[in-house]
């Protein structure tokens, strides 16, 4: 694990509330505006994070493994000729540098903003948070973007249902959308869960898995 580790240096640089953040834009998720800002988001990130990798190996030098022809790889392809450029003279200090990780204790954290690129699980619930005693007690949650519609709108304007989309009310196929949107801007894999009816058919369960392999999802 040491020498894989050493030889490859990678990274895992993401994001969290991603939902949350197209709620402020005031775009869907699942829908086409969304898709558009989560590549043009995502794409501003994989471009700045394979620059910094590049200025780091003019530095200190490429990862042991660098291979010049890693700039053929297809998702390198797409990078603009700047950065090509840039790793073209100086290498890569890592061989890996994005992912989507699950963020659900950090996003808590950070106010309970949406978790990763995932939807809204549920804009207002109760949390059992245990005690150093063993006990447990309970406390209301409120979605940081629900918080903000609240604060400035004021609790009696209830927030756009059309807007205000959570992970039971999405289907299956906005789920696979939006994962496939951020995958083909993320170098390793996403944490994605599709949530699925309750009373979905066998076939049209089997067939998200079709989908998402077809749409180039890496795993849900």
């Amino acid at each position: 694990q040491e020498q894989e580790a050493k030889a490859k240096r990678r990274l895992g640089l993401g994001v969290t509330g991603l939902a949350d953040a197209l709620l402020f834009c005031g775009t869907a998720y699942g829908s086409g505006p969304a898709v558009t800002l989560t590549r043009r988001w995502l794409g501003i990130i994989k471009r700045e994070a394979y620059r910094a990798s590049a200025a780091l190996s003019a530095e200190k030098g490429p990862f042991p493994l660098y291979d010049p022809c890693i700039l053929e790889r297809p998702n390198l392809l797409d990078l603009d000729e700047e950065t090509r450029a840039s790793i073209m003279e100086h290498g890569l200090r890592n061989g890996c540098l994005t992912s989507i990780a699950p963020t659900g204790t950090t996003s808590l954290l950070a106010g309970n903003v949406s978790s990763g690129v995932e939807p809204v699980f549920a804009y207002s619930y109760t949390r059992r948070i245990r005690q150093p005693d063993g006990s447990t007690r309970e406390e209301r949650v409120e979605d940081y973007a629900l918080q903000v519609w609240q604060r400035t709108r004021g609790e009696d304007a209830p927030p756009p249902a059309d807007l205000f989309l959570s992970a039971q009310t999405l289907s299956p196929c906005d789920h696979l959308t939006m994962q496939a949107a951020a995958q083909a801007l993320i170098d390793s894999s996403i944490s994605k869960t599709v949530n699925c009816p309750e009373d979905i058919s066998f076939d049209a369960f089997a067939d998200i898995y079709v989908e998402g392999y077809h749409l180039g999802c890496k795993g849900l």
